[in-house]
C-alpha cells in the first residue's frame, strides 16, 4: 500500500480537485498542506485542507479525490467551521 506523503500534494495547492460525488461529480480547491512538528517512524504527518464555495456541502466521508497525480486517492475528509464565503474540509494523515 503506497503510504501518500505531503509532497504528494504540494503541487496542487491553490488548484482545483475532482471529486467523486453521487449524482454527479464537484470541485474543491486544495487550499493548503499542513506538516505536523511532530514526526513519526512511518511518514511524517500531514493534514489537507479543502475549500468550496457554500452552496457545496460535503458530509464528513471517503470520497476519491482526484488531483492528476497517482490518483485518484481515497481521502476521508471533515468538515471544519464553514467560513462566511466558503466550507472548509480537514484531512489528517498520520
Amino acid at each position: 500500500m503506497l503510504l501518500l506523503k505531503p509532497e504528494d500534494f504540494e503541487a496542487w495547492v491553490g488548484r482545483d480537485v475532482r471529486v467523486s460525488t453521487v449524482p454527479h461529480p464537484i470541485e474543491v480547491t486544495l487550499a493548503a498542506v499542513q506538516r505536523s512538528p511532530f514526526p513519526n517512524d512511518i511518514r511524517e504527518p500531514f493534514s489537507l485542507i479543502f475549500e468550496s464555495r457554500l452552496d457545496i456541502s460535503l458530509i464528513d466521508g471517503v470520497y476519491e479525490f482526484d488531483c492528476g497525480k497517482g490518483g485518484p486517492h481515497a481521502i476521508f475528509v471533515t468538515q471544519l467551521k464553514p467560513q462566511p464565503d466558503r466550507r472548509l474540509y480537514q484531512a489528517v494523515f498520520n
